[in-house]
């Protein structure tokens, strides 16, 4: 029988390890906060996506998630760089300077727009959201070519 079609199995690397571990807690943190958020918001019907509503939220829960948000994405971004090579830091930081580029060229022009009568008030989130596609979609062409 020939070992052709047959997969080494190589034990994983520390490098590998903190890797996983620091998007693992990455998706855990939003995954959390995602879930605490759409349980939490007042005012909206069940079927709302909390990220995507302007429903209120209480007080006490905007401090709770502000608070998990910053001290997550600080322990996961540490682990995160902590473990990644050079060519999958290139990667980032070149997919962080184009979502910066959409921001910077977005919001400004949207406030002027909006300022001028011509578009409705800025959106902070839908900006966010568009500079994250942006670099998720840049890193997994660089990271992945």
């Amino acid at each position: 029988m020939s070992d052709a079609g047959k997969s080494i199995k190589r034990p994983m690397s520390p490098r590998r390890k903190r890797y996983l571990t620091a998007l693992g807690l990455a998706g855990l943190f939003g995954g959390i906060l995602g879930a605490w958020m759409q349980i939490a918001q007042s005012g909206a019907s069940p079927t709302d996506l909390a990220m995507l509503s302007n429903s209120p939220l209480t007080p006490n829960f905007a401090i709770g998630a502000s608070i998990i948000w910053v001290v997550g994405m600080i322990v996961s971004l540490i682990l995160y760089h902590r473990s990644v090579d050079d060519h999958e830091e290139r990667a980032y930081l070149w997919a962080g300077t184009a979502a910066w580029y959409t921001f910077t060229l977005a919001a400004p022009s949207w406030w002027v727009l909006h300022r001028a009568s011509l578009a409705p008030a800025p959106d902070v989130m839908l900006l966010f959201v568009g500079a994250l596609a942006v670099n998720l979609v840049v890193w997994l062409w660089l990271k992945y070519r």
